[in-house]
């Protein structure tokens, strides 16, 4: 089977407000480790931190939002999204296609967190 070339992604995560930061760091490491298995890598997290949801999501009217930079191959999206559905951590999530040049713009003031990619 033909290898292809890594796109570029821009994943959304939204986890659970109250869970511990022991919690959240071992929440952000199995998304890395996950693209890593699937023959991606992460190429930038911007932690946004708790805020208030348009609306409720499993009782929650908080989330904490990660949000992620993802560089892997198309065929592996749908072992990705079936992995993600499992998280039990996670509210939401979303996964959208991204320009390089989405790369070069993120140049945000970014949230402190201990996120090691």
């Amino acid at each position: 089977m033909k290898k292809s070339k890594n796109l570029l992604y821009e994943m959304m995560v939204i986890v659970k407000p109250l869970l511990p930061d022991e919690i959240r760091k071992v929440v952000h490491e199995s998304i890395v480790n996950l693209c890593k298995e699937l023959g991606g890598e992460v190429r930038d997290v911007d932690v946004w931190g708790k805020r208030y949801l348009a609306y409720k999501i499993k009782s929650h009217e908080e989330g904490y939002y990660l949000v992620y930079m993802l560089s892997l191959p198309p065929e592996s999206l749908g072992e990705l999204k079936k992995r993600m559905d499992l998280k039990q951590e996670a509210l939401r999530y979303l996964l959208v296609r991204a320009d390089e040049s989405e790369l070069h713009k993120k140049n945000i003031k970014k949230k402190d967190m201990e996120v090691n990619i």
